[in-house]
C-alpha cells in the first residue's frame, strides 16, 4: 500500500513538470520563436543538472552559465530583443528549480514511505524530546535485572530503580507546550549530566523519568541524588521552580520477589513520590 503511494506521488510530481515545461515551450514558440530552440536546450540543461548533480554542485554550474551567459547576451553585441535575452538566461536556472523541489520531494516523501515501520519502531521505543528510551525498553531491563538477582544464590547482587515526576506537568502543557518540550528537554540533559554511565536512563510519559542504576554503592547512589536534585530544583520555567516528586526503591534477594515487575515497582514509587512532594510542601 505504501509503495504504491510512493508511486503515484512519484508519478504526479514528474506530470506536474512536464506539464509546466510544455507551457513554458509553448509560450516561447508563440512569443519568441528565434529563441525557441535554444531556449529547449537550456531548459534540458537545467533538468539533467538538477537531476544528476548534487544539489550544490548544480548551483556553481548554473551561476557560472548563467555569468558567462550574461557577458555575451547582455555586455555583447546581440541583435536579440531583451526580453529573450531575459528568458535565455532564466530558463535554466528556473528548470534546475523546477527538478530540484521534484528530487527533493520524491527522495523525502519516498523514504518517509519506504521507511514507515522503522520510523514507527522508533517512535514506540525513543522519546524525541528527551532522546530517552520508552516504557518498553524500560520494562525489558528491569526483568533482566529482577532475572539476575532472583537467580543469585550469593544475595550479592542489587539495583536501585528510582522515579521523577514533573507535578503538574501535564495542567503546564495545556497552555504552553513549547516551553513545556524545553523542560522536558533541560530535565534530561540534568539527568545525562549527573547520573553515572552505569545508570540506565528511560523516560515513561507525562512528565515521569525513570532511573535504573545497578551495583551503585549506597553513597555513590545518595550522592548522586543529591547533585540531581539540587540541579533540578536550581531550573526557572517562566519565572516558577517547577515541582518534582522523587522515589526510590532498592531491590535486593530480600525483596525481589515483592516487585517482579516494573508496573509493581512503580506503584511503590508513586506512593513514595506522594510522600516526598507532601515532605517538600512542608519544607517549603
Amino acid at each position: 500500500m505504501g509503495n504504491r503511494h510512493v508511486i503515484i506521488s512519484g508519478l504526479l510530481t514528474l506530470l506536474g513538470t512536464f506539464l509546466a515545461i510544455a507551457i513554458v515551450g509553448y509560450c516561447i514558440n508563440m512569443y519568441a520563436p528565434g529563441i525557441s530552440n535554444p531556449a529547449i536546450v537550456l531548459l534540458f540543461i537545467g533538468l539533467a543538472l538538477a537531476a544528476m548533480l548534487p544539489s550544490v554542485l548544480t548551483s556553481w554550474i548554473l551561476i557560472l552559465l548563467t555569468a558567462l551567459g550574461a557577458a555575451i547576451l547582455v555586455l555583447g553585441d546581440v541583435p536579440m530583443p531583451f526580453s529573450s535575452k531575459l528568458i535565455l538566461l532564466a530558463v535554466a536556472p528556473a528548470s534546475a528549480g523546477l527538478m530540484s523541489i521534484d528530487r527533493y520531494v520524491l527522495i523525502r516523501f519516498g523514504w518517509a514511505r519506504f521507511n514507515r515501520r522503522d520510523i514507527e519502531r522508533y517512535s514506540r521505543h525513543y522519546d524525541p524530546v528527551t532522546k530517552f528510551q520508552k516504557l518498553y525498553n524500560a520494562e525489558k531491563m528491569y526483568e533482566k535485572v529482577i532475572r539476575f538477582i532472583r537467580n543469585d544464590l550469593d544475595g550479592a547482587l542489587w539495583c536501585n530503580v528510582a522515579a521523577i515526576h514533573w507535578a503538574n506537568s501535564a495542567q503546564f502543557r495545556q497552555f504552553h507546550e513549547n516551553e513545556y518540550s524545553q523542560e522536558l528537554h533541560d530535565i534530561a540533559q540534568v539527568l545525562k549530566d549527573d547520573r553515572l554511565p552505569s545508570e540506565s536512563l528511560y523516560y515513561l510519559d507525562d512528565g515521569t523519568f525513570l532511573i535504573i542504576s545497578h551495583l551503585v554503592p549506597e553513597e555513590t547512589y545518595e550522592a548522586r541524588n543529591v547533585m540531581t536534585r539540587k540541579h533540578l530544583n536550581g531550573s526557572v520555567l517562566l519565572g516558577t521552580t517547577p515541582q518534582f516528586k522523587w522515589g526510590s526503591l532498592r531491590i535486593d534477594h530480600s525483596n525481589v520477589n515483592d516487585f517482579p515487575t516494573l508496573k509493581d515497582a512503580t506503584r511503590r514509587l508513586q506512593r513514595e513520590m506522594e510522600t516526598d512532594l507532601v515532605v517538600e510542601y512542608l519544607k517549603g
